[in-house]
């Protein structure tokens, strides 16, 4: 099953029909590269040639995040970092204050320290986005 697929299954399955602006939508979020926001997918969107408002974008990113085409990565202040979520592996991000730059990583002392936690709670995690932030090299030596 593509992934086309896979999204067209899941908005039939929660009884929703397949439109142009969802189509456009899930073309238009496949083709982004790194991380983005609700604005910039928007501008991003508008620059490749589709018309795509932001409440659309604000209406369906909630399907494509449950379809899991799309992950809420971290956050900047109060705006939500989204990134592409199909068949990218579990990471965490680095994230500088000064110059918005992001790094991820994967570090598996961390995973395992959260799982020691959760058991410690008697929690079963499900996911989590694990996030530091700091001043980057680059901006430290300006």
């Amino acid at each position: 099953m593509t992934t086309t697929d896979a999204f067209e299954s899941y908005l039939a399955k929660s009884n929703l029909r397949v439109t142009k602006e969802r189509q456009q939508l899930y073309d238009g979020v496949r083709a982004q590269k790194g991380h983005f926001t609700v604005d910039t997918l928007v501008h991003r969107l508008k620059e490749s040639g589709y018309a795509i408002s932001r409440d659309t974008v604000y209406r369906n990113l909630p399907l494509l995040l449950e379809a899991g085409v799309v992950r809420q990565s971290f956050r900047a202040g109060r705006e939500t970092i989204y990134e592409v979520d199909e068949g990218k592996p579990h990471h965490d991000h680095l994230l500088c204050s000064q110059c918005g730059k992001v790094e991820e990583f994967v570090d598996p002392k961390i995973e395992a320290l959260q799982e020691d936690v959760a058991r410690q709670f008697e929690f079963e995690l499900q996911h989590h986005c694990h996030q530091l932030v700091g001043i980057c090299k680059k901006c430290r030596k300006s």
